[in-house]
């Protein structure tokens, strides 16, 4: 692009329109990951409204490549070599972008504390991917300004050079995700006032067992922390605090294990039915992650697990 070969392929030039409308919400959910440990609600633990915006983009896009309207292209041309009504569209996904980077300092602020980033690597690996993002876009928004595509190269060099990190880190602690959230669940026991002082724990772990046991509401298969909390007229900060504090397990661990629970009572008392369609019927929203989740609390699969205990 510095030698001026980025003038042949300009649509190419464009692509960090949908690429920057993305990124906000691929670290947004990361860090709701890490809050919530909902691995297996929805698309990086969000739902899909959150890239509602980014896939017009990538739509728009899409037909940018495949129109071969003259007028179009001209004005591509003219954006990436002087200031052009074009620029506007770039501010969109920048402001995306930086409101998702908003929440997701304010939402992980305690991890940021010093006395926290000096005792836990894992805090500096977030504070870095977020420092990253932020410089390496922020470069690459300085285009708008000069149209010098030196920085375009300059973005893209560090997006790589941090992609390159990002694996090597994933490649070296495979539980990385895991660590931060024990050390975001540690955090929060240690510096956050808890929310329910002055509550019945009694009647509130009584209501819960009842919610899941009676009314067996982990069979929702769109169950998360906030419809629960709204169930038992909590907030989901004062209901995760209950399950993590008062049960010793995130979310997904809690609900999971009622789910499992009676998956294994079907697989055994109903041997004909298929495995899929037992994971459909305990609130499993995929094949995918009903077998994680049962190999990871019984240690076999299901279709060992009927096997070892048929009912002969």
């Amino acid at each position: 692009m510095v030698l001026g070969f980025h003038s042949f392929l300009p649509k190419i030039i464009i692509l960090h329109i949908p690429v920057l409308a993305t990124v906000g919400p691929v670290l947004y959910g990361i860090h709701k990951i890490i809050q919530d440990s909902e691995f297996e609600t929805s698309l990086f633990g969000l739902d899909g409204k959150h890239f509602f915006l980014p896939g017009l983009f990538w739509v728009w896009y899409a037909n940018i490549l495949l129109t071969g309207n003259r007028e179009l292209s001209d004005s591509i041309e003219v954006f990436i070599s002087e200031n052009s009504l074009l620029d506007f569209v770039f501010y969109i996904p920048l402001l995306i972008l930086g409101a998702y980077i908003a929440a997701l300092l304010r939402g992980s602020r305690m991890l940021f504390k010093p006395s926290v980033l000096r005792e836990e690597w894992t805090a500096r690996v977030l504070l870095y991917i977020i420092l990253a993002t932020i410089t390496n876009h922020t470069v690459g928004a300085l285009y708008l300004f000069h149209k010098n595509p030196i920085f375009l190269l300059a973005s893209a060099d560090m997006m790589a050079l941090s992609l390159c990190i990002a694996y090597l880190i994933g490649r070296r602690y495979p539980a990385y995700f895991q660590n931060l959230q024990e050390v975001a669940r540690e955090t929060l026991r240690k510096y956050n006032r808890s929310l329910l002082i002055g509550m019945d724990l009694e009647t509130l772990r009584n209501n819960l067992t009842l919610s899941m046991e009676k009314e067996k509401l982990y069979k929702e298969e769109d169950l998360n922390l906030a419809n629960l909390a709204e169930e038992l007229g909590l907030t989901p900060h004062q209901l995760s605090e209950l399950i993590n504090k008062e049960m010793g397990k995130n979310f997904s661990i809690f609900v999971n294990e009622y789910r499992i629970k009676e998956a294994c009572e079907l697989l055994q008392s109903e041997p004909q039915r298929s495995i899929l369609d037992i994971g459909y019927e305990v609130g499993f929203r995929s094949k995918t992650a009903f077998l994680r989740a049962f190999l990871k609390q019984t240690g076999l699969t299901p279709s060992e697990y009927r096997e070892k205990n048929s009912i002969r």
